[in-house]
């Protein structure tokens, strides 16, 4: 016996498995974003002491293009947060310093107003291009996120998570280090 198949039943059978295909699609960690150190990804935690409904300033993070082509980033996002909500995240291009962790947002002036610094130039982490960078960079992109504590207790993020693309290849970055926020104590 045999089974004839029309041209827009095979059209649409391969519409579908296209489809279906598409939806399993994974993000790969191997981007340009990744470099020579993200084997280290999660291999640290920093420490923060702040109340439950203040800010955290999460900035030790820095985006290098190791490609050849252009970055646009989609989304960032918390990898495993308790007690934890991303209110922004930016890109901040600095010569000197990354802006780093403190208590409150935004950072602490002695930190966002240091010579090389551009945190008036700051802009929206989401949306985002990145230009390819040499390995010896003289500006660096530094991603700051300003966090808001939820929780009294157990207040953590394994880290952060980066989404992004180049051209039509989706990618993923993880950071290195997670945070705990010390809600009992004025100090970790």
């Amino acid at each position: 016996m045999s089974v004839r198949r029309s041209l827009p039943a095979l059209a649409l059978l391969a519409a579908l498995v296209t489809g279906c295909s598409s939806a399993d699609h994974q993000a790969s960690t191997g981007g340009p974003l990744n470099g020579p150190d993200y084997a280290d990804a999660g291999s640290g935690e920093e420490c923060v002491p702040a109340k439950e409904g203040g800010s955290v300033t999460f900035g030790g993070d820095e985006l290098h293009n190791f490609g050849s082509k252009p970055v646009v980033i989609d989304k960032v996002t918390l990898s495993k947060a308790s007690g934890l909500r991303l209110v922004t995240s930016v890109i901040v291009s600095t010569s000197s310093s990354l802006i780093g962790y403190s208590t409150g947002y935004p950072p602490v002036p002695e930190a966002r107003n240091q010579p090389g610094i551009d945190w008036a130039h700051r802009r929206e982490a989401a949306g985002a291009t990145l230009s390819p960078q040499p390995d010896n960079a003289k500006v660096v992109n530094n991603l700051v996120l300003h966090l808001q504590v939820t929780g009294a207790s157990g207040v953590r993020m394994a880290g952060v998570r980066v989404q992004y693309h180049v051209g039509d290849s989706d990618y993923v970055w993880h950071n290195v280090l997670g945070l705990t926020v010390e809600t009992k104590k004025s100090s970790c």
